[in-house]
């Protein structure tokens, strides 16, 4: 409050309430034309106001006297500091030393009560020590990676290629699967052409489930449990004869991608072979030399004039290459679904092969 006060004059408190004089009754004629008499009339009215109002503070003298409080000796709050932080913002430590200059800073200790509601407050919305808090933190990080570590060790992811084997009495291909892990099955035709799927059965539906969009040549196999066989059997487009395999999870490989091939021309081939140039069973050393893996006891050979790698095997050679082989003829032959292609060819120091439609040709060295 400020100081003013205490110069105030002392009023005295009263007994009742001050009367007025009463008004003149009604009807009294008043001249309003005469100016002198009106003005008279009005000095004579005040003066007996005040002498009713004396006589009125004489009567009501004895009460008790209302004071002026004191002036309080509370300092005025500090003034706020404007920090002109120039361009350029101020770094981290000096913004927080700013903000912690700002804060006012109590002159008059706050009373016990304010402080024991305060700490109840704290104690109620923050009821951990700040060591407490890191220490809980660092107990759930911890706990949600035990829960995230696999029990065992995780498996190898690899892409395969597999040949399907349709005459009686062969062992149908096995696809290893893993809990957590998609496997994708791509269904192509000897010429490396989609083969269109029809239906597909699966043994347990419970430890496996499987996605597939009705109408292309790929499967998404995702194994449920960590452990289990079970089987697929797979009808495609224009084959009378279904395709079975067998799923296996649990294995320390878990396969990625596996390309199927079909041992027969599919709806969607455009690349027909003419002549013997397709065997009639599966070379499973094309199968090879199509994944990258060198054929048993073979030679590597140096290639010079485009990208392929060769092999020599015998009075054979095998190439891995994206080209496409024009003279001399291919034996045999395996594509991809991602464009590789296994040739198997005779013997010979040079090969005619098509880039992008103009014709190249490749040298062989280290026969």
């Amino acid at each position: 409050m400020s100081s003013v006060f205490a110069d105030a004059p002392v009023m005295p408190v009263v007994n009742g309430p001050f009367v007025p004089p009463p008004a003149p009754p009604a009807g009294t004629p008043v001249n309003n034309d005469v100016t002198t008499t009106t003005t008279t009339t009005t000095v004579t009215d005040q003066l007996n106001h005040s002498e009713q109002f004396q006589a009125w503070l004489k009567n009501n003298g004895n009460g008790p006297v209302i004071r002026a409080p004191q002036a309080m000796n509370t300092p005025p709050p500090p003034p706020i500091r404007v920090v002109n932080q120039g361009p350029h913002p101020l770094p981290y430590e000096e913004s927080r030393e700013v903000m912690r200059n700002l804060a006012p800073s109590p002159a008059v200790p706050p009373p016990p009560e304010s402080e024991a509601a305060f700490g109840a407050m704290l104690q109620q919305n923050m009821p951990m020590t700040p060591e407490q808090i890191v220490r809980l933190k660092q107990a759930v990080d911890s706990t949600q990676r035990a829960a995230a570590i696999p029990a065992n060790i995780p498996p190898k992811p690899v892409s395969t290629t597999l040949m399907i084997n349709l005459a009686p009495g062969a062992t149908p291909p096995a696809v290893r699967l893993a809990q957590g892990y998609v496997t994708s099955l791509v269904f192509v035709d000897a010429t490396g052409a989609p083969w269109p799927i029809a239906a597909y059965d699966i043994g347990d539906p419970k430890s496996t489930t499987i996605q597939w969009d009705g109408k292309s040549n790929v499967l998404l196999v995702q194994g449920m449990s960590p452990y289990g066989d079970s089987d697929l059997v797979i009808r495609m487009v224009g084959l009378t004869t279904p395709i079975t395999i067998e799923l296996v999870s649990g294995q320390r490989v878990v396969d990625y991608r596996v390309d199927l091939h079909i041992a027969g021309i599919g709806p969607n081939s455009k690349d027909i072979p003419i002549g013997t140039g397709l065997p009639n069973s599966a070379n499973p050393v094309l199968l090879d030399v199509l994944e990258g893996v060198a054929p048993g006891g073979s030679k590597q050979l140096s290639v010079r004039g485009g990208d392929c790698q060769a092999w020599l095997l015998g009075d054979k050679m095998y190439l891995r290459t994206r080209l496409t082989v024009l003279s001399p003829g291919w034996v045999g032959r395996m594509v991809s679904p991602d464009g590789m292609i296994a040739y198997e060819i005779q013997k010979s120091a040079s090969v005619l092969v098509s880039q992008y439609g103009n014709p190249i040709e490749l040298k062989f060295e280290g026969f």
